[in-house]
């Protein structure tokens, strides 16, 4: 398998790292890193996502001052809201754009895998109606506030940890209820861990995954 290339951002837009697709029947997946995260840090998540397929991992335009990258000006208080990501999602729709005209990213068939505020900017550039993607990923994630209608008939699945200190389960519980109540499909999966994804949740996304797009499972 060839290693992921750097790809320069267009025009001031994200870069990201890129590994490009063998085979066209595998949907295309983004992932996206969480804060203090960068295009890097995700790729220890690829062994869960189905083979052949475009990968790509972009790096948050704000950095922080004690290191690494995040998705949102800095704000300090209540939980975010949708409208602090959304200066990152028109980011991230140019870069699907890019991904479009360049590599050939099939977007109607593209998942979005977040982690922690990445689930968040995944949510955002959907609510927002910037991207359709075909099924959104939380790992440890949250719902930013705000109106999420735009979310009706989303396929997610969500896996979270049940001793997660940064986004509580008592939160995610919250949010999957606010998803299903605007008509989103949520797998959810809650494993006996901390802030991060458990085996349990890694097999279940696995298997969802090949689920919603017919593919054999490995």
């Amino acid at each position: 398998m060839t290693e992921p290339k750097v790809i320069p951002g267009q025009a001031g837009g994200l870069v990201y790292l890129l590994r490009v697709g063998v085979d066209p029947e595998v949907p295309p997946v983004i992932m996206l890193h969480g804060k203090g995260g960068d295009e890097k840090v995700m790729w220890v998540l690829e062994g869960v996502l189905p083979k052949g397929g475009i990968v790509a991992s972009p790096r948050g335009p704000y950095r922080l001052p004690e290191g690494g990258y995040q998705w949102k000006e800095s704000t300090k208080g209540e939980w975010p809201s949708i409208t602090d990501f959304a200066r990152a999602g028109e980011a991230l729709l140019r870069m699907v754009d890019d991904l479009e005209r360049r590599f050939g990213l099939d977007r109607n068939r593209l998942v979005f895998m977040g982690f922690s505020q990445g689930a968040a900017l995944a949510f955002t550039g959907a609510a927002l109606g910037m991207l359709h993607p075909a099924a959104l990923v939380s790992l440890a994630g949250y719902l930013p506030e705000g109106e999420i209608n735009l979310l009706h008939g989303s396929q997610v699945f969500w896996g979270h940890g049940l001793r997660d200190d940064l986004v509580p389960i008592e939160r995610a519980r919250d949010d999957v209820a606010r998803l299903r109540s605007v008509g989103a499909e949520v797998h959810y999966c809650e494993a006996d861990i901390g802030h991060k994804l458990g085996v349990e949740c890694a097999r279940g996304l696995d298997i969802w995954l090949s689920e919603q797009f017919s593919l054999s499972y490995k």
